[in-house]
Parts: structure tokens; sequence; C-alpha cells
């Protein structure tokens, strides 16, 4: 009685393997029925491969590529002759048939019972998984011309993954300049969405590793960690940016306002002396390290270094402004020298430097005036030197200006 129930459990345990090799059968067969059966298939298959008997059997999956093959082209002929179709379904079944593919060609290569490993599939699935790689890119364009950002980067990534498989590495996918473009849109997909910084970060860390668009990528790193605030690895890509590409404007000048931001003047002249040495016809630079001098009341230096920035470019609202706040700044230090002095002939002596500074500093704010004659802080420097020089029409008229604004408001 033992010996038969032993039999008979072995039995239904053999029938119930071969019920699951069946279904691998059927859903095989589904893929020749016409029109495809594409439910019955996915149905048998994906039972199948939850299926103990059958979910390490290489061809459970070489069948289960094949059904979802089969349906992402129904898709894509539908799109093809301008019929209904659906765009994540089609990107769903490409990312399942790779899937299936991966894990048949992975089950492919365990050895056999006696240690032998005999392939079947592979010369298969390598065919179809390169081809794959080039479909994944042309719907994650799809999802991107709808507007799907992080769809479109579902399907990029999902290439990036496939083309970096052991499989395919004897193919040489990723020497090729499309899989750091992948990567590349990638990051442009990323762009403005907070919570796919991360990846965005991954891609431009990896483009700037493989050389590709490097000055671009250190550019943006550094933007990217100082809108996360996190300063120290944007101080990090600045200083290793500026080392490998000493003459770019960009990285020089977030490195210097990073500085001015965190009142650290000495390091930014330290910087704008560099930048000088590389673009000696910069304004930007001779007007920020001026402005810097200005607020280490260095004013002589400063005014040097603002006129130069003034003569390369006459019209730069900002060097015009530094320029005469710099004398005006001057001025009112020799006031206030002025000021403690008791001899009333050294004291004139000395109030008469101020007036020439106050004076010297017209020409820069009404020239600043004339670039911008809406910004509020130049004229009310304007303003106070003419109430200082005593030059009472134009006090008015330039306290008229500013209570105009001010009333626009």
């Amino acid at each position: 009685m033992k010996k038969i129930t032993l039999t008979a459990l072995a039995l239904t345990m053999a029938m119930g393997g071969f019920a699951q090799k069946k279904n691998v059968s059927l859903a095989e067969g589904c893929l020749y029925e016409q029109p495809v059966n594409f439910a019955e298939g996915k149905t048998l298959i994906e039972a199948a491969m939850k299926n103990p008997e059958t979910a390490n059997w290489a061809k459970t999956y070489f069948i289960a590529g094949q059904v979802y093959d089969k349906q992402y082209m129904d898709g894509a002929a539908k799109r093809q002759t301008g019929m209904q179709y659906s765009q994540d379904e089609m990107s769903e079944a490409l990312v399942n048939a790779v899937d299936a593919y991966l894990k048949c060609g992975d089950l492919d290569q365990k050895p056999d019972a006696k240690g032998k490993v005999k392939p079947k599939y592979n010369k298969d699935v390598v065919k179809n998984l390169k081809s794959y790689a080039d479909y994944l890119i042309a719907e994650g364009q799809e999802h991107q011309k709808k507007g799907e950002n992080e769809k479109a980067i579902k399907m990029m990534e999902k290439y990036l993954n496939l083309v970096d498989q052991d499989i395919l590495k004897a193919e040489n996918l990723k020497s090729s300049s499309i899989y750091n473009d992948v990567k590349f849109l990638v990051v442009n997909l990323s762009a403005g969405n907070e919570k796919l910084r991360p990846t965005m970060i991954k891609y431009m860390n990896e483009l700037k590793g493989a050389g590709y668009k490097e000055e671009t990528m250190y550019e943006w790193l550094s933007s990217t960690y100082g809108d996360m605030k996190d300063y120290d690895k944007m101080l990090k890509v600045l200083d290793e940016g500026i080392k490998k590409f000493p003459s770019n404007k960009y990285l020089i000048g977030n490195m210097i306002n990073y500085y001015l931001d965190n009142n650290k003047e000495q390091e930014a002249v330290q910087y704008c002396d560099a930048a000088i040495q590389k673009d000696p016809n910069n304004p930007q630079y001779y007007m920020i390290k001026g402005e810097m001098l200005i607020k280490k009341n260095q004013f002589d230096d400063a005014i040097v270094n603002l006129e130069k920035a003034i003569s390369l470019d006459p019209n730069n609202f900002n060097a015009q402004f530094e320029c005469g706040l710099a004398h005006e700044k001057k001025g009112e230090e020799l006031q206030d020298a002025a000021n403690k002095i008791k001899d009333m002939k050294k004291y004139n002596a000395q109030r008469n430097k101020a007036i020439d500074e106050f004076k010297k500093s017209l020409p820069f704010l009404e020239k600043a005036r004339q670039i911008n004659g809406e910004d509020e802080m130049n004229l009310r420097f304007l303003r106070s030197v003419y109430y200082k020089l005593s030059m009472n029409d134009k006090y008015t008229e330039v306290d008229k200006a500013l209570k105009a604004i001010e009333a626009k408001k």
C-alpha cells in the first residue's frame, strides 16, 4: 500500500511538471494563431514563469520573450499604420521581452547534470536583445514627444542597463557614441525635477568621467550641487573643473560668487587674479575684483580695476556704478577723518579732498543712470552726492525720479 502511494505521488508530481511544460507549448502555439492570441499566451506563459516546475527552464523565458515581442511588434505595426495603440502597453511589453530574454540567456548558460554547458537559445537571445537596445531608445523618445519624461527615462535607463549585460559584451554596444548620448538625454530629461536629481547627478558624473561633454558636465554639476545647497560637493567640482579648464568663465565666476556670497573676499580676489591672468580682456573679472576691494575698503585699488572694466566695456552698468560708489565711499572716509580734525586749516584741506572724491563719483553714477535709469540704488547714491555737493536742482530732480519709481510699486 505504501509503495502504491509513493508511486502515485511521483506520478502526480510528474504530471504537474508536464502540465506546466504543456502550458509553455500552448503559449508558443498562441503565437501562430491568426490573429495572435496575446491574452491567452500571456496568461499561460506567466503562469509557467511562476510555477517551480518551469520557473528555471530556459525555454519558458524564451517563449515568454517571443510572446512579449509579438505584443510589442503588434503595437508598433498599429502605430505605423495610424491605428489606435497604447504606448504604455508597447513599452511594458518591450521591457518584459528584455527581462525574459535576459533570464533565458542566464539559464541557458547553466551546466546540465553532467556539468556541461550547452546553450540552445544564446544566438537568438543575443540577436533579439541587440535589436531591443535600439527599440528601447525609440520608445523612450516616443514618451519624450508626449512630455512623459519619467517614462522616457525608464526606457533609456533600461537601454543603459541592457548594453551593460555580460551577454551583450561581445557586441561592444557601449563603445557606440549613442551610449553616452542616451545618458546625456537622461540628464536633460531629469532637469528641473527635484525627484530625479539623483539620476541626473549619477549620469553627469559618469559622463564627466568618460570625458563626454566634460566641461559642460562640470558646469551643470556645480550648478546642481549649488541648487541643493551642497556646497562642499559644489566647491569640489568647481575646483576640479577649474584645474582642468582654467579658462572656463562660468566655473571661475561661480567660484567667485560663492566666496562673495559667503564674505570670503580674499579667496575671491585670488580667483579673480587667476581669471584675469587667463583672460585679461574680460571686464567682468575686473568689475568683480573691484567690488570685492570696495568691501575691503581698498578704494584706490578698487577704482583701478573698475576703470579697467569700464575701458573694456563702457556700457557695463555695474562697473560704472561700483566705480562711482568707490569714489563716494572714499570721500566718506576722508570726510570722517576731517570731522576729527580740530585745526580749521587742516580740516578744510581734508574736507576738500573729500569733496574732490564726491565730484569724481558723479560721472560714473550719472553714466550708470544713463544705462539704467530705474536702478534705485544708483539713484539713491547719486541723490546723496548731489546733496553733499549742494547741487540742489540736481538733487530735486533725482528725488522726484525716485519717488516716481516708488509710487509704481
